[in-house]
């Protein structure tokens, strides 16, 4: 079986023109698409910043905070003194946490 392949050079002119981009700045120049793009971080990325920014007890707050079912928007529209109780309740958790972690420690060092 004998195939002949034949080869024919590219039209230079009309190749040129089939991936010239365009300059005029009606879409298709990339360089004024990257300009003209927003470069806001997604809400994931803010919670995320939000969270590294935290102290570890304000991170414990805010998972206490959230096994309790109160949003912070909801604790921040509470009144000054359902604001002290339900901060009260997160200080009396963590005091607890903490005491069963002291206690696990040196129930595991005495061994």
């Amino acid at each position: 079986m004998n195939v002949k392949v034949e080869i024919k050079p590219y039209d230079t002119s009309s190749l040129l023109s089939a991936i010239a981009v365009k300059k005029n700045g009606d879409g298709g120049d990339f360089g004024a698409l990257l300009k003209g793009a927003e470069t806001k971080p997604s809400d994931a990325a803010l919670e995320l910043e939000k969270y590294a920014k935290m102290t570890p007890a304000q991170r414990m707050a805010a998972a206490i905070l959230k096994s309790m079912g109160i949003s912070q928007e909801q604790f921040n529209a509470m009144s000054p003194d359902q604001k002290a109780a339900v901060t009260a309740k997160i200080a009396e958790i963590m005091k607890q946490q903490m005491e069963e972690k002291m206690a696990g420690s040196q129930a595991t060092s005495s061994l």
